[in-house]
């Protein structure tokens, strides 16, 4: 009988110091529930609420500016789609330095024959958009043209006489 009873007393005295450990450890985890309960009521209380000033002006500004950004990201990304959807898949970053010093000679090629013949319809601003109107007006500045030369000429030859 001695046996079982010192089998028993054996596995008894190996669990007092585990339940003593967990009683420790229970204990302490009661400290820090009570410690953060209180945290968080200090928290919820007047001194930590959000205050009813609205946000300077500086940070409106980030605010709305971020959220331009985000648009223009947008818009961006769609255009770069539609882009790729374009050239038929084709990566567009493939480009080198030399193809866009070549469309660049391009653009300034266009920019340089647009710009002349800008010159050429600034001729013909304040004509009227009929044609055959147009030319009565020519026709009419024309022979105005011719009137004033020849009133020129007149002026001109009689300075001439005078100095005689």
């Amino acid at each position: 009988m001695t046996t079982p009873l010192v089998k028993l007393k054996l596995p008894n005295a190996e669990t007092d110091p585990q339940l003593q450990r967990v009683d420790t450890l229970h204990q302490r985890l009661k400290l820090e529930q009570a410690r953060a309960q209180e945290l968080l009521a200090r928290l919820k209380g007047e001194e930590y609420q959000a205050s009813r000033v609205p946000a300077p002006p500086k940070a409106q500004d980030w605010v709305r500016g971020t959220k331009q950004l985000d648009m223009k990201f947008d818009q961006y990304r769609e255009r770069a789609k539609r882009l790729e959807k374009r050239s038929g898949g084709k990566r567009t970053m493939d480009i080198g330095i030399p193809e866009l010093k070549a469309e660049e000679r391009e653009i300034r090629d266009l920019e340089a024959r647009v710009s002349g013949l800008e010159g050429r319809v600034r001729g013909f601003e304040g004509l009227p958009p009929d044609k055959d109107m147009a030319l009565m007006e020519v026709e009419e500045m024309r022979q105005e043209l011719e009137a004033l030369a020849k009133r020129r000429d007149a002026m001109f030859e009689g300075l001439a006489d005078s100095d005689k």
